[in-house]
């Protein structure tokens, strides 16, 4: 139920026949105030009682329905956003493990939102970060040495070791991914975690030079309605499809979640369509900085009075849990630094997709301010649901 109408249905209930709320004036008698006075004023005929009995229960019967039906039936405002109890339901839905790291978790944690996160691949077939070698780069610039998986691989702590494991197999790059991203999600305080692609079949591939194109997008889909109907989203967030110079996965994830948006297929009976949110990547492309229809700024430098530390600071943490992968802060300032990054400034960006859902990020995050207690009920890790085909992965 829509948080406005919901708020409208519940002061419904809580009036009386006379419109204003029980416990106000002449509705607020207790048992002493009906108690009999000692001699009883003189009563109206029994003809004129019935009479006031009648025109009463009319005017109820014509203004109880109409005024009922005026609250439950009217379409919310989008830029009229009422709390109610329940913090935001967020679906967050991402092509690999750190895709999430390009938006700042942390605003959604400090107001204790429900965050729940679809991750289509397992990330196998990217590599793994050994050091930094600024002094010899390779041909193409990079001062990061990647390896993929192999007898020589390790998951290395940044900057400099000590070596944490073995990554010989895409099974066991993919684990570690893994393990990283549950990392990262028990600090933004997300609630549940759906893994899509199982660490066996891979049903959905992590691949740059393929895209999207080996996916099976019926059943992509239909794990995404799944999804949705346990979720019951008030926001849904994804990849933005017209970062045309990001990873081909980027932007046909984006594209399908848009199409299945516009579908009704993250709706919820009896709720509006929930606001769509593309994230921007700035940080890793320039061409991202250049403006686009429905781009909402905020503020990375700004303290959180919840978190204790800038949103930029509170990322920086969550992401330190990816020590196999570039967008580790250490080894993503050490591509900044060579001119291959444009890295973070003081603000980051994420657009709005769709132009018929609901309450969006802006309207929402005034309604719902930072919110200790509200942060302190999250769950201290998320709740792990495995929708692949493989049993026990």
């Amino acid at each position: 139920m829509n948080a406005s109408r919901h708020g409208a249905v519940v002061r419904w209930r809580l009036k009386g026949a006379s419109g204003r709320p029980r416990g106000a004036g002449a509705c607020a008698r207790g048992p002493r105030a009906r108690t009999r006075p000692a001699q009883a004023p003189a009563r109206a005929p029994l003809s004129a009682r019935l009479l006031l009995c009648l025109i009463a229960l009319t005017a109820l019967a014509f203004s109880v329905p109409s005024s009922a039906q005026a609250v439950v039936l009217r379409h919310p405002r989008p830029d009229c956003v009422k709390r109610v109890s329940q913090q935001p339901s967020l679906l967050l839905v991402t092509a690999h493990p750190d895709d999430e790291t390009m938006a700042c978790m942390g605003r959604f944690r400090e107001r204790g939102w429900r965050v729940s996160i679809a991750l289509v691949t397992n990330g196998e077939a990217g590599q793994a970060v050994q050091r930094i070698d600024a002094a010899h780069p390779s041909p193409d610039g990079d001062v990061l040495v990647e390896r993929p998986p192999g007898p020589g691989t390790w998951v290395v702590h940044p900057p400099a070791g000590p070596r944490l494991r073995r990554v010989t197999t895409p099974a066991a790059l993919a684990a570690q991914r893994r393990r990283e991203f549950l990392c990262s999600q028990a600090l933004n305080g997300v609630t549940t975690v759906y893994f899509l692609s199982g660490l066996r079949s891979f049903a959905f591939e992590d691949s740059w030079d393929h895209g999207v194109r080996n996916w099976d997008q019926s059943a992509l889909t239909a794990l995404l309605r799944d999804v949705a109907a346990r979720v019951r989203p008030d926001v849904v967030v994804t990849l933005n499809p017209d970062e045309t110079w990001a990873h081909p996965q980027h932007q046909g994830l984006g594209r399908m979640v848009l199409t299945l948006h516009g579908a009704g297929g993250f709706d919820s009976p009896g709720r509006p369509r929930p606001a769509l949110y593309g994230i921007r990547e700035e940080g890793w492309y320039a061409q991202s900085l250049q403006p686009q229809v429905g781009d909402l700024t905020l503020d990375r430098a700004a303290r959180s009075p919840v978190l204790g530390v800038t949103y930029a600071r509170f990322w920086a943490t969550a992401t330190s849990c990816y020590v196999s992968q570039s967008s580790h802060p250490v080894w993503f300032a050490a591509r900044v630094r060579a001119g291959l990054l444009p890295g973070y400034g003081a603000v980051e960006l994420i657009r709005r997709l769709d132009d018929d859902g609901g309450p969006g990020l802006d309207a929402l995050f005034a309604a719902y301010p930072p919110d200790r207690a509200a942060m302190r009920r999250l769950p201290r890790h998320p709740a792990v649901v495995s929708l692949s085909r493989d049993c026990g992965s």
